[in-house]
């Protein structure tokens, strides 16, 4: 890896998803999950998302994110990553496609690594505790760099409007990924 450089997508991939932006407090477990869903969808695997909930590259995130809250935060409670993921699976699942979605408690930084290096995003969790200034809040990474000092910093795709946000890797404190 290479010390002050960012390795990982292109914040140019998650333009498209700028004004997505979480509705309502609580809800951003559903609106990170949409987010990595329609970038599957757009850049991955274009059948991730049943065409009549949406078609790939569109603009449009209702349909996609209405059946996301069902599966991840059907009362609009905030998540834990099991939650997320197993939201996520389960709405695999009823749409019968072949994915399952992974949370991980610890290694966050290993996992986002490993996931952006296949050219992945990944879901991460940010907490208060840790020190997050966003609270504890899901957001969804796509590069990372690490500095000369050893620090480590992640550009996400934050639910609240910025899709170009950098955040310490400290943050951290769970992650989803698909496979």
């Amino acid at each position: 890896m290479t010390k002050e450089q960012w390795i990982g997508l292109s914040a140019d991939k998650f333009k498209a998803y700028k004004n997505w932006t979480t509705t309502e407090n609580g809800l951003c477990g559903s609106y990170a999950a949409l987010v990595l869903i329609a970038f599957y969808q757009d850049h991955i695997d274009s059948a991730i998302v049943p065409s009549f909930i949406r078609q790939k590259n569109s603009k449009n995130k209702e349909n996609l994110v209405h059946y996301l809250r069902l599966f991840i935060q059907k009362r609009g409670f905030p998540t834990v990553a099991y939650q997320v993921a197993h939201g996520l699976s389960s709405y695999f699942s009823y749409f019968g496609l072949n994915y399952r979605a992974r949370a991980t408690m610890i290694g966050g930084w290993q996992r986002v690594v490993k996931r952006i290096n296949q050219g992945k995003p990944v879901i991460i969790g940010l907490n208060q505790l840790l020190g997050s200034n966003y609270g504890n809040h899901w957001v969804v990474a796509y590069a990372y760099k690490e500095t000369a000092e050893g620090k480590r910093y992640v550009k996400v795709h934050d639910n609240w409007g910025n899709y170009q946000e950098i955040i310490p890797a400290k943050w951290i404190n769970g992650t989803i990924s698909l496979p």
